[in-house]
């Protein structure tokens, strides 16, 4: 009985004893409509997950734990202090601008490093802080937008946007680059269903071509509610709202000749970097990875590769190794500015028989 109490009390010592696991934490939609981005997300750092563990950082293992913030910015606020207060989480991957938002002021208060790998927001950006990001910047997504709807002779539009960060800050930007005339705004909230009123609005303002900023789910009925209204619109909007399964479920037959810009990413490149990301994403998943999976993997990497540079890895080391962090990663070149932002090459695509293709 004695040895059976000693075997226990070694037991409960080793289950209390810290690990030596470095911990990173991931607060995103894992449920709810915004889901499938997390689906993305999760694929993408799982990979870069198994990557990084085939030699560890410094001899340690690298393990993520995952908290779903539904989309939600005051569940992402309440998962960050889980994974903060009681995970001891010192590293943290965010997806999408309100998310990242919410998590910022948070993250920086407690010098936790936070690898947003999604958010568009221009509010995101601060410099030499605790913030960094993979993804576009909407005033590089929303700048490139308008020049290229101005490349096709388009001089009058309407807008139809989401009411959130992402889309206000996809919006204004557009605006200040647009140099034809709007003809009228509408916005709607996330998680809404009916859009006929603000069709019909922007139609009886004279407006034929609609740039929209939207979530897929909104998107695709947005598009297909207006090809039921026989208003004759054309749509032209950006990755978030457009390449997904969601935006084609909702969409149906509309989303034809849908016209969306993309950062750059082509699953069939030949470099090492992305020829890799995408077997390893073709063996695991049974299909090619898409840009968000990509900007994940890079997001998980770039923080290992700051880990790896620090002779201690420490919030304070990594968040100053990022700033010399400079590699070809899947979803294009990671090199951080001031801000912690990242420069992506963009292109035009569209829908053309149920396939996303260039334009």
């Amino acid at each position: 009985m004695r040895y059976a109490y000693l075997a226990i009390l070694v037991a409960l010592i080793a289950c209390s004893q810290p690990s030596d696991d470095i911990v990173i934490g991931a607060d995103y939609a894992l449920t709810g409509s915004l889901s499938q981005y997390g689906d993305w997300a999760n694929n993408g750092i799982n990979l870069a997950l198994e990557e990084i563990n085939k030699k560890g950082i410094h001899g340690r293992q690298v393990k993520v734990i995952f908290e779903d913030s539904k989309g939600d910015a005051k569940e992402a606020v309440s998962a960050y202090h889980k994974l903060r207060n009681i995970d001891g989480v010192q590293y943290l991957i965010t997806f999408q601008s309100s998310i990242a938002l919410a998590i910022a002021p948070l993250a920086n208060e407690d010098g936790v490093v936070q690898m947003d790998v999604s958010a568009t927001t221009p509010a995101y950006s601060s410099p030499n802080d605790y913030t960094f990001r993979t993804g576009i910047l909407a005033t590089q997504l929303a700048k490139d937008a308008a020049k290229s709807i101005e490349d096709l002779g388009i001089t009058e539009l309407g807008v139809a946007y989401i009411n959130n960060d992402y889309g206000q800050g996809m919006v204004d930007t557009f605006k200040k680059s647009y140099t034809g005339k709007i003809l009228k705004e509408e916005s709607f909230d996330q998680d809404a269903n009916d859009f006929r009123t603000q069709l019909t609005k922007l139609s009886e303002a004279g407006a034929k071509n609609i740039f929209m900023v939207s979530h897929m789910k909104e998107a695709g009925l947005v598009v297909k509610q207006a090809a039921e209204l026989g208003l004759g619109l054309t749509f032209y909007s950006d990755v978030f709202g457009i390449e997904g399964d969601e935006f084609m479920k909702g969409a149906g037959d509309a989303s034809e000749g849908v016209i969306y810009v993309a950062p750059l990413f082509d699953a069939e490149s030949a470099s090492a970097a992305v020829s890799g990301f995408v077997q390893a994403h073709q063996a695991k998943h049974g299909s090619d990875p898409n840009y968000f999976a990509a900007q994940s993997y890079d997001g998980l990497m770039a923080l290992a590769t700051a880990m790896e540079a620090c002779a201690e890895v420490t919030p304070q080391c990594v968040k100053d190794e990022l700033s010399n962090v400079d590699f070809q990663g899947t979803s294009g070149k990671i090199k951080f500015d001031i801000n912690g932002d990242t420069i992506k090459p963009v292109v035009l695509k569209t829908v053309k028989n149920g396939e996303y293709v260039a334009y």
